[in-house]
């Protein structure tokens, strides 16, 4: 069989230069080349997350940002390293994809989103220490009945399907109540969390686990959402992804661990990004 020219300069190309292409990787800068230097060009790439990580044109907004911003300040106080940000995001609304991209980039580079530490996922990724504490609750249309113990739900939202994302500690949680409570559940999956939000509000048979901060959005824009205590889970936290490559992760753990965290720039960030109301909500539950 004949192979096309193209073929045959594509891989004259590569092979002179002793390369195999990688189509789409993200790379940033490392650390141990910007001790030499003293400047490095870090990457961030992000997942719209209401109150944690948004990009609008140059503009961005959320914890995780506010947060880098202050580790650039410290990078360069502290190490003498100039710290130039660039942004890479592919698909802001596709969690999945953002994951993904995360994982299969290199060196220096941040994933921004509101991100849950796990045991499987630190075998993909390294992580920041934990910045904040999650809420994972059950949310619907306010038309549906409210569930007080998650052991009803098949009682409560029978004929109701879950909306999900694919590969989120949100489509475990979701799994975990079909296997123990809801064997007939069906599941429906969506790219973003801001679609289930979006179908969740408007349809009474469709439900959800989302973050707390989805709740807090949809409250402050009067959406018709409500939530259900029954699904209340408090047992996660979030923390910022880079690639197991990333040499920056010890420097970031470094800062965080400095006293920036519970600290009060560190608080105002928080209360600035999520609002008095979700501030309080956090309140009620210590």
């Amino acid at each position: 069989m004949k192979r096309p020219k193209k073929f045959y300069f594509l891989l004259c190309v590569f092979g002179l230069f002793g390369v195999v292409p990688v189509f789409g990787q993200i790379t940033g800068d490392t650390y141990a080349s910007a001790k030499t230097s003293k400047s490095a060009t870090l990457i961030l790439t992000h997942s719209n997350a209401p109150g944690f990580a948004a990009k609008e044109g140059s503009i961005t907004s959320g914890i995780t940002f506010d947060i880098l911003d202050k580790f650039k300040e410290y990078v360069e106080e502290s190490k003498g390293i100039t710290i130039t940000y660039e942004y890479q995001t592919k698909d802001a609304n596709n969690f999945t994809r953002f994951l993904e991209d995360v994982k299969n980039s290199s060196g220096g580079v941040f994933g921004l989103s509101n991100t849950t530490i796990t045991s499987e996922r630190k075998k993909a990724y390294s992580f920041s220490p934990p910045y904040i504490t999650n809420i994972g609750m059950i949310l619907s249309h306010n038309s549906v009945p409210t569930l007080s113990n998650i052991s009803n739900v098949s009682a409560k939202f029978t004929g109701m399907t879950a909306v999900t994302v694919k590969n989120s500690t949100n489509e475990k949680r979701i799994l975990d109540i079909k296997k123990n409570h809801y064997p007939g559940l069906k599941i429906e999956y969506v790219n973003s969390f801001s679609e289930v939000m979006d179908i969740i509000s408007t349809d009474p048979k469709k439900f959800s686990n989302l973050d707390f901060t989805y709740y807090f959005e949809a409250i402050q824009a009067k959406k018709p959402i409500k939530r259900h205590p029954g699904g209340d889970d408090k047992t996660e936290e979030f923390g910022i992804i880079m690639p197991k490559s990333n040499d920056w992760a010890p420097v970031l753990a470094e800062f965080m661990n400095s006293g920036f965290v519970g600290g009060v720039v560190y608080k105002k960030i928080v209360a600035d990004n999520l609002g008095q109301s979700a501030m309080k909500f956090f309140d009620t539950l210590r």
